[in-house]
């Protein structure tokens, strides 16, 4: 989850590399841009295959045309493979997005291990040397909630945000929450950050969401989409089974990873009051156990 946990951020809203590069020197951004996701195979042009973990295409909104290619690429720490990978990516990138420019993102929670990826990588042709830009827990901007709810997501994903605090909690609570965020972006935001999260972040966390300021948010909300869903789907004749799709799917957002049995447990369940209990116990769990104990 360190590593893929802010991918999935960028991958709901790729917008994020946008902020992520503005005001980077030597960088020149469109006025009105166009984000889509790219390919990451970048074998089409190699013999030996190369997968980079995200590849974010910024077009000109205007005229459509590819601007910049932007790879993204999660580094928990310096790796010395890297040094001859990463020039191959952004010259790949380049060539199959057919593409102007190219640039290598890295992003690199421990400001340490960040130091190191920030290094110039020397291809040994005249002018061509990489500088990775290298994103770590002290960079990541939208700290302040000014550039969007998904980039303070990102940023506490990224340990920009201290969490442990009742100020950092709210403040990553309000960005979820926010309008802008689709509920089913909210569902995988919130489960990214509760599993990111500090025991003691989480905790806190946990706790605010259960208050009257978050509780219809992040309570209710979850708990009335997986009624609207179990209904939907024809599973739900009444409000048993509407309750137990809520409780598996608060489950499954808080990687609480209940065993086939339990699941099973839940979906036979015509017990409103067991169900909504066991719905309660979800929200604040650490394990399925604590869940579904006697």
């Amino acid at each position: 989850m360190p590593h893929e946990g802010p991918l999935d951020l960028v991958r709901q809203h790729p917008e994020i590399a946008v902020d992520l590069l503005r005001g980077t020197p030597g960088i020149t951004l469109p006025g009105r841009a166009a984000v889509s996701l790219a390919p990451t195979d970048m074998s089409a042009a190699v013999p030996v295959q190369y997968l980079a973990d995200m590849v974010v295409l910024i077009s000109d909104a205007a005229t459509g045309e590819p601007v910049l290619a932007v790879i993204i690429e999660p580094q928990l720490r310096d790796s010395e493979t890297k040094r001859y990978s990463w020039p191959v990516y952004v010259t790949t990138a380049r060539r199959l997005a057919r593409c102007p420019a190219a640039v290598l993102v890295v992003l690199c929670p421990d400001p340490a291990e960040a130091e190191k990826c920030r290094q110039l990588i020397r291809t040994g042709h005249p002018g061509f040397d990489l500088a990775p830009i290298v994103i770590d827990s002290g960079g990541p901007p939208g700290r302040d909630g000014a550039s969007g709810p998904y980039l303070t997501a990102f940023a506490a994903s990224m340990g920009g945000i201290n969490m442990e605090t009742e100020p950092g909690a709210r403040r990553v609570l309000d960005a979820i929450a926010s309008p802008e965020v689709s509920e089913t972006d909210r569902l995988r935001m919130t489960a990214i950050i509760l599993t990111l999260a500090s025991d003691a972040a989480r905790h806190l966390l946990e706790a605010m969401m259960t208050t009257s300021e978050y509780e219809k948010t992040f309570v209710e909300k979850i708990h009335d989409q997986g009624i609207a869903e179990g209904e939907a789907r024809g599973e739900a004749k009444g409000e048993a089974k509407g309750k137990a799709e809520a409780v598996l799917k608060l489950l499954d957002a808080r990687h609480l990873a209940p065993s086939t049995e339990q699941r099973q447990q839940v979906a036979s369940c015509a017990d409103a009051a067991q169900l909504d209990l066991w719905f309660d116990r979800a929200i604040t769990a650490n394990t399925a156990a604590e869940v579904f104990a006697n």
